[in-house]
């Protein structure tokens, strides 16, 4: 049986004219399996473990084609290298300032902003980015 998630990454793929060739599938296996948001040095380091002849490089063209198709969104904060997101649904996360770790924020919801941003001014939201930082649990407890 055909999971959803395999559904929707051969119809984007479908879609997009790029061919789901065996490297993309291993960087998605790898976002998959990584627990938060990798940077693309992560991403490759878990791909090398199972594949030591992909090339860093690679990782990069892949992660830019899953990108550009949607299957996965990039974080960029200034102070910190690219992270990427299999979680592409709006959503916030929030950022360690003192570790760079990321972690996504549940119970609530993105579209409560957008609505009261469209209340209060003229514009049609697009987009919506919010940076959120704060000291995650384990660097608090480092002191």
């Amino acid at each position: 049986m055909v999971s959803t998630l395999e559904r929707d990454v051969r119809e984007k793929f479908r879609r997009s004219g790029y061919t789901l060739t065996s490297q993309r599938r291993a960087v998605l296996e790898a976002l998959k399996d990584y627990k938060g948001h990798p940077s693309t040095e992560e991403v490759y380091l878990l791909v090398k473990k199972r594949n030591p002849k992909v090339a860093l490089g690679t990782v990069y063209q892949a992660l830019s084609v899953l990108e550009e198709i949607g299957l996965i969104e990039a974080k960029r904060w200034s102070e910190s290298p690219v992270r990427y997101d299999l979680n592409t649904e709006p959503h916030y996360d929030i950022r360690c300032t003192k570790c760079g770790e990321i972690a996504e924020i549940s119970n609530m919801k993105v579209g409560d902003f957008v609505t009261r941003i469209q209340e209060n001014t003229p514009y049609e939201v697009t987009n919506a980015a919010l940076v959120i930082e704060g000291i995650c649990p384990l660097c608090q407890a480092q002191g």
